[in-house]
């Protein structure tokens, strides 16, 4: 909690601190909390008062005082300020500072001094507590544990809005909904973070049968029987591989065998924000409340490599390193799906052990892959393979990805529709014969992809009868 950390840090000797939120008033009240209990007054500057921010600092603060500067942001552009800043941080002036506001960006050097803390999102034990302050019979039928759950995420304040909304529901289960939806719209807002809501099942990944089996074998990580028997919850895997061949169908696909939500973070909306750093640490701390929970992170290799780390620019080294520390470091039951197709540009320490628990590597499909690929397309477009052998139609396909076997079937369903009547083997066959494949367009970038994966990753696959058509 913010007023404990707070409290340590006066303790140990910090007379600056930060603290970034966006819950203004909640951080106030534990501040104020946190201050009370150390016998020291608060008083709060804001732009709108009839000091100035520097002279407010020059004036220092009276006796067993906290000065509390509210959205600093627009003057810790002045050098003055800064200088102030960096006298108090050095203990040369008396007075002990606190910086609040939702974004708080002190030069590198001024941050070694300082107490840079962050206001977590509520805990679920708050969450409960805010629920018990609703009469009981306007909660009646209400699991307060599912309630909570379904807030985790949420501030303070949105929490309490979404709960006064379920509180119009006789129902319970339409109350809940009422939470669930809030919280939706609360992600939409995140510039970095988007609830999927795809519900895939196993069954509708083509392939992928040791990668599928690992999957199922984590499902019981999550229960007490789990943790009673000592295991770790899964960390989350890391899939690799040639593009459009169902990392990211498989990605989701885990969120749905776990039973967890699925939640997105766009690195691009991260490097987009004004403070990139400052939008990931956000990012994370939502994904945290909401944990157990599923984050889903595809393309990864362009959000943290681009290139060798000296091309790096510096606010892309320190996000870089912030999501490893926390990839390394978190405690929450967040499990990590990242998805690869370059990973030439895929940095080395992301790959390390304790990280994620398995590194798959996704080769283009088998022929039986092939097969399925082509049956489960169909099945989901509404249509039968009767008279088909899709055996014949997926054998010669060696090149084809599972993205490009699902073109095929578009394109002869087109064919076959256009002429007014049901779908022909033929049709696969010259809608096939149609596509050139990546991997012909690209056959030295495969090769390559293929060596990396032979050599750093665990294959996806059973089927050996995946053709090396690159090896001479």
């Amino acid at each position: 909690m913010i007023g404990e950390d707070f409290t340590r840090a006066l303790r140990a000797g910090f007379t600056l601190v930060t603290v970034t939120t966006g819950e203004e008033g909640r951080a106030r009240q534990l501040i104020d909390l946190a201050c009370e209990s150390l016998g020291l007054r608060t008083t709060y500057w804001a732009s709108s008062a009839d000091v100035s921010m520097r002279a407010a600092l020059e004036a220092g603060a009276a006796d067993a005082e906290v000065q509390v500067f509210l959205d600093p942001g627009p003057f810790l552009g002045d050098p003055q300020v800064i200088r102030l800043l960096r006298e108090v941080g050095l203990g040369a002036r008396r007075a002990i500072v606190v910086l609040l506001g939702s974004s708080v960006d002190l030069p590198a050097d001024l941050e070694r001094e300082t107490a840079a803390l962050d206001l977590p999102l509520p805990t679920r034990e708050e969450l409960s507590a805010l629920l018990q302050l609703i009469p009981p019979d306007e909660r009646r039928g209400w699991d307060l544990g599912a309630f909570s759950r379904a807030a985790a995420g949420l501030t303070m304040s949105e929490a309490s809005r979404a709960f006064a909304l379920a509180r119009a529901e006789r129902d319970a289960g339409d109350a809940l909904k009422r939470v669930i939806a809030q919280k939706r719209r609360a992600l939409k807002k995140s510039a970095t973070l988007e609830l999927v809501e795809d519900d895939i099942p196993l069954a509708d990944v083509g392939g992928l049968d040791v990668l599928k089996g690992w999957l199922a074998s984590r499902v019981v990580a999550y229960s007490d029987e789990a943790r009673a028997y000592g295991l770790p919850e899964p960390r989350g895997m890391l899939l690799c591989g040639v593009q459009g061949c169902g990392k990211s169908h498989a990605s989701k696909a885990a969120a749905t065998v776990l039973g967890l939500p699925l939640v997105r973070l766009d690195f691009a909306a991260v490097f987009s924000a004004p403070s990139p750093e400052q939008a990931l640490r956000d990012g994370l701390r939502a994904v945290t409340a909401i944990a157990p929970a599923v984050l889903w992170v595809d393309e990864i290799e362009k959000g943290l490599g681009g290139g060798s780390a000296g091309m790096l620019e510096a606010h892309q080294v320190r996000v870089f390193g912030s999501f490893l520390t926390w990839l390394q470091e978190r405690t929450a039951p967040v499990f990590v799906a990242a998805t690869a197709n370059d990973v030439e540009h895929l940095p080395p320490e992301l790959a390390r052990r304790g990280r994620f628990d398995e590194v798959f590597f996704v080769d283009l499909p088998s022929p039986t892959e092939r097969e399925d690929i082509l049956a489960l397309t169909l099945r989901r477009r509404g249509r039968r393979a009767d008279g088909i052998s899709l055996a014949t139609v997926a054998k010669p396909l060696d090149h084809f990805s599972g993205a490009e076997l699902e073109q095929v079937v578009s394109s002869a369903l087109f064919r076959a529709f256009s002429q007014k009547r049901e779908l022909l083997e033929e049709d696969l066959k010259i809608a096939a014969r149609e596509i050139v494949p990546l991997a012909t367009l690209y056959e030295e970038k495969i090769q390559a992809l293929r060596a990396w994966g032979r050599a750093r990753a665990r294959k996806a696959s059973a089927d050996r009868r995946v053709l090396d058509l690159f090896d001479s």
